[in-house]
């Protein structure tokens, strides 16, 4: 994986991807080509000319939401395995290094299992198990070339190589010169085809510590985990992207290669191209390249449906850190109508200085920091409208949620006015047209709207969704779902010193 990818959000920005005008909707649709290959890959073209550039953003529909107990990161895990190269890319002597890995694959499995067995792991065996991998790992490192996919796309004029893995998905980037389309067909259709998951348990490693940095090691990470956990019951959007840290330590080889044989396959993509492309010259070269990729079984379909909240759920989490508030509400997903209530409501209360909340808790009473308001934990299923607030201090976050749900009820008994209505819809066209300026963005949209929902036109239609949004639509979705039996609270308070 490059040193700089990191790990997207699930949520991708996707309210700032919505409405457009209708000129501009059609002429979208005039410059953008779908074609689906036999096996089940989806591909789509668009068409901008303006520089001799293309970006593309290929995507899985495989995400934390996709894993089980015991499996838990592994989607993120694979994600770090895509960049470590092929039977071709990455390796002096793939057939030494083969039979190194195949020793390695049973040492790291038998090393795994004994560990996860906690305290009732044989020590001596642990540790003799460690030093035979570790020992293998070194004799595999002489035959390994580094970041070679980064190589040779630098090589060429490339940037931006990336990945991100979310709840709901994982995605790959690259931008290129509009001539380095053929090689972006060979490189990425053989990453598809035939990734090796060479230095699993180094990178499995990588993950660990890389958790106990970005989560174990932040308070609010830990209390938005928390968070997850009392709001989802049932549904894996309570799982952490990153995974829980008994699953990192113990997931093996074997399993990871199973969820990618279960998930990675061409019919479970879109790879979206925007920029100097024509389909009578790219879609001839992902045929050539892509298309002989073998279709895969198509992934189980998704059962877990989280049950209704019936009461109100709390988290108190005390730490030597500032004082933050989360309260979420468990509410449909798009393409609802509710969920475009939600997107109304989250600007009308928090977007900006001229917003409700900002302009009373963070401008006027100066008791919050900052206060914001969005959906997710992802967008495939179902998820909650949460509210993310700081206390100023000297006031508490309970003097801070006191204040966020007197705005709630103030909304379910006064409608909103059209003046903040239209003031919401001309910002999510200024977000249209920033997030549409760029090559990756207009692939970004495509791919993720075509990979999560079925339809990259849909992505059009939320203008006229969200355009139909009237004040007692508002007030009716606060009525419904922000209620207090549907209502997620998770604070964390700074611990008190003990003299």
């Amino acid at each position: 994986m490059p040193k700089t990818a990191k790990t997207l959000s699930a949520i991708f920005g996707f309210f700032l991807l919505l409405a457009a005008s209708p000129m501009a909707a059609q002429n979208l649709e005039e410059k953008v080509t779908v074609h689906v290959l036999k096996n089940g890959l989806t591909v789509i073209l668009a068409e901008r000319h303006g520089a001799p550039v293309f970006s593309t953003m290929y995507g899985f529909k495989v995400g934390s939401a996709d894993e089980y107990p015991g499996i838990t990161g592994t989607a993120h895990l694979f994600e770090h395995m895509a960049f470590k190269g092929t039977p071709k890319i990455g390796t002096k002597d793939y057939e030494k290094e083969l039979v190194l890995m195949e020793k390695i694959a049973k040492v790291g499995r038998e090393w795994s299992l004994e560990t996860a067995k906690g305290d009732k792991a044989d020590k001596d065996k642990v540790a003799a198990l460690r030093a035979e991998l570790t020992k293998l790992e070194e004799e595999q490192a002489q035959h390994i070339v580094k970041d070679e996919i980064d190589l040779i796309y630098s090589n060429v004029g490339g940037v931006g190589l990336n990945a991100g893995t979310g709840t709901d998905q994982t995605s790959y980037i690259i931008s290129l010169p509009a001539n380095q389309l053929e090689l972006f067909c060979l490189v990425e259709s053989e990453r598809i085809r035939n990734a090796v998951l060479r230095e699993f348990y180094i990178e499995r490693s990588v993950i660990q510590e890389e958790r106990k940095q970005t989560t174990d090691a932040v308070p609010t990470r830990l209390l938005s985990e928390m968070f997850m956990g009392a709001a989802f019951l049932a549904h894996p959007y309570k799982n952490p992207v990153v995974g829980w840290a008994s699953d990192i330590n113990s997931v093996t080889l074997e399993e990871a290669s199973a969820f990618k044989e279960k998930y990675y396959t061409p019919n479970n993509c879109v790879l979206a191209i925007a920029g100097d492309v024509t389909p009578a010259k790219a879609i001839p070269l992902i045929e050539k390249y892509f298309g002989d990729i073998p279709r895969g079984p198509d992934p189980p379909p998704f059962r877990t449906v989280e049950p209704k909240q019936l009461g109100e759920r709390r988290v108190r989490f005390e730490f030597d850190a500032e004082p933050l508030l989360m309260m979420g509400f468990h509410k449909p997903n798009f393409p609802a109508k509710e969920d475009a209530a939600a997107t109304v409501l989250s600007y009308i209360l928090t977007s900006g200085r001229t917003s409700r909340m900002y302009k009373d808790l963070v401008q006027d009473k100066q008791i919050a920091v900052s206060v914001s308001a969005g959906s997710g934990p992802g967008v495939r299923f179902p998820n909650l409208f949460t509210f993310y607030a700081t206390p100023r201090f000297p006031h508490t976050v309970e003097e801070l949620e006191k204040a966020v749900l007197e705005h709630v009820e103030k909304v379910k008994t006064e409608p909103v006015s059209e003046r903040e209505l239209q003031k919401v819809k001309n910002n999510l066209e200024a977000s249209y047209i920033r997030a549409m300026s760029s090559n990756m963005g207009l692939a970004g949209t495509l791919m993720r709207y075509q990979l999560l929902f079925g339809d990259w036109r849909l992505f059009l239609k939320y203008k006229d969704l969200v355009g139909s949004i009237t004040a007692a639509d508002v007030m009716d979705f606060a009525k419904t779902h922000l209620t207090a039996e549907n209502r997620t609270v998770a604070v964390l308070v700074k611990k008190a010193k003990t003299s």
